[in-house]
């Protein structure tokens, strides 16, 4: 959902924000916007490998039944973080957006915002290249 959710308006965000800018934008800003999906992915293919090792396979069960406790705080670390990241995706994302477009002295943080959400889809995008067990215990 939050896929298609900024599947469209991130690029739309991009092309706009960079209309807007006067100059080009900040690379130390892009890479604030870059950071939390960057922190995602990580957090996801680090538990992948934390499980395949800790488990000696992929997990055959849906939970964290039987995983030691370094495997579970990982995972619920993870789950936590997509947790939040999901929210702020559906609410603050928008709203910010909203602020942006009306509000002229935000309008430069369209850019970034649109960098957010593309860097979201590419995240999600790379999610799905992790092996097919794993992703059927993690969406369960």
């Amino acid at each position: 959902m939050t896929f298609l959710a900024a599947a469209v308006p991130g690029p739309t965000a991009v092309v706009a924000g960079l209309r807007m800018q006067p100059r080009m934008p900040s690379l130390s800003i892009t890479a604030l916007a870059l950071l939390p999906a960057t922190g995602m992915l990580v957090l996801f293919y680090s538990l992948a490998i934390h499980t395949h090792r800790s488990l000696g396979g992929w997990p055959t069960t849906i939970g964290t039944h039987g995983f030691p406790p370094s495997l579970v705080t990982h995972s619920n670390l993870a789950f936590g973080y997509f947790a939040v990241v999901l929210m702020l995706n559906l609410v603050a994302w928008p709203t910010v957006t909203a602020l942006c477009v009306f509000i002229r002295r935000w309008r430069i943080g369209i850019y970034y915002l649109g960098v957010y959400a593309l860097s979201f889809v590419a995240a999600f995008g790379a999610m799905l290249l992790a092996p097919s067990p794993f992703l059927y215990w993690w969406w369960d």
